[in-house]
C-alpha cells in the first residue's frame, strides 16, 4: 500500500487499494443499495495492454502491439463495499 503525500494523494501509476492519486477533485458515489462506494483501484493516464498475438490493431492506439483505455483518461473504480451486487461498480473517469 502507498501512503498518501502532504496533499492526501496516493502514487499515480496502476494499483489496487491504496490512496487514490485524483488527477482532479476527489469523486464519491453512492450505490443504489445506500452504501458508500469505495475506492478499489485505478488505471492511469495514458497506460497501454498489450494486445494478444493475432488480434486486430485498435484505431488511434498509439502502437499495433497494444490497446488503450477510457481514452486515455485517469480511471478510478469504485465498488460497493456491501457487495449487493457483481456489478456494483462505478467507474470515474478524469483529466
Amino acid at each position: 500500500m502507498d501512503s498518501p503525500d502532504a496533499r492526501g494523494l496516493g502514487a499515480q501509476t496502476f494499483k489496487v487499494g491504496g490512496t487514490p492519486a485524483w488527477a482532479q477533485d476527489p469523486e464519491f458515489y453512492r450505490c443504489a443499495c445506500g452504501a458508500d462506494l469505495v475506492y478499489l483501484c485505478q488505471v492511469p493516464e495514458g497506460m497501454e495492454f498489450a494486445a494478444h498475438p493475432g488480434q486486430p490493431e485498435q484505431p488511434y492506439s498509439a502502437g499495433a502491439d497494444t490497446y488503450g483505455l477510457f481514452l486515455g483518461n485517469e480511471v478510478y473504480l469504485l465498488a460497493c463495499p456491501a457487495r449487493c451486487d457483481p456489478a456494483a461498480v462505478w467507474p470515474v473517469n478524469q483529466n
